[in-house]
């Protein structure tokens, strides 16, 4: 057998063990199909809650269909994402978005993107220190499409100041507001999307009724 190249890379003892590795491809597809299954009774008993009208959506958007979006490559990691009610055009955003991304987190977000966010601020200001309002992160990130929960992308909405809240929001243009469920966690196994989802799509959507 020929000898490897001494200039070829090596392999480290880690890399050995991981390309020996089958148990994360094997199970993968499954891992995924109950996801979305979580996903799909989410939207369902989203879709219920909107049709008891009033609700705070846009006229525009859409709160019957939702999207689903599975991807292999966030920062190098498979997701599949929800997107009920949802509302996206050149100048406004409205989605309440589900990311489970592997090996992160189950994230519950509220994008919104409008001309004025003048009544959103007053709304956020009044309500953040509310104790449903408590594991509630606001995005500073000039993107909002970043989803690591790290002090350059996301702040504690009850730690802000009024005027931390208003200079991010005009600085960066739109608001997201999240919350985080650790895959790691221990107790991530008996969490219950749908209700979980629900529960905090109803804190959220708050900001948007005057």
């Amino acid at each position: 057998m020929p000898s490897r190249d001494s200039d070829s890379p090596g392999w480290s003892p880690i890399e050995i063990k991981l390309f020996n590795s089958v148990d994360v491809f094997v199970h993968k597809p499954a891992i995924i199909k109950k996801a979305e299954a979580n996903l799909i009774e989410l939207k369902q008993v989203i879709t219920e809650e909107l049709s008891q009208a009033p609700h705070p959506c846009p006229p525009e958007a859409d709160i019957l269909k939702g999207q689903i979006v599975r991807g292999e490559n966030h920062k190098g990691f498979p997701f599949i994402s929800l997107d009920m009610p949802q509302m996206f055009s050149k100048t406004q955003m409205f989605t309440y978005r589900t990311l489970f991304w592997w090996g992160h987190y189950l994230i519950f977000s509220l994008i919104l993107k409008q001309e004025s966010f003048t009544p959103l601020i007053n709304k956020l200001i009044q309500v953040k220190e509310d104790p449903e309002w408590e594991g509630v992160h606001l995005a500073t990130a000039p993107s909002p499409w970043e989803w690591e929960n790290n002090s350059n992308n996301f702040f504690p909405l009850s730690a802000a100041s009024e005027k931390d809240i208003k200079e991010t929001i005009e600085s960066v243009q739109y608001i997201k507001l999240c919350r985080f469920h650790p895959l790691s966690n221990p107790a991530f196994p008996e969490l219950n999307w749908a209700n979980t989802g629900l529960t905090t799509w109803k804190i959220l959507s708050k900001v948007c009724v005057e």
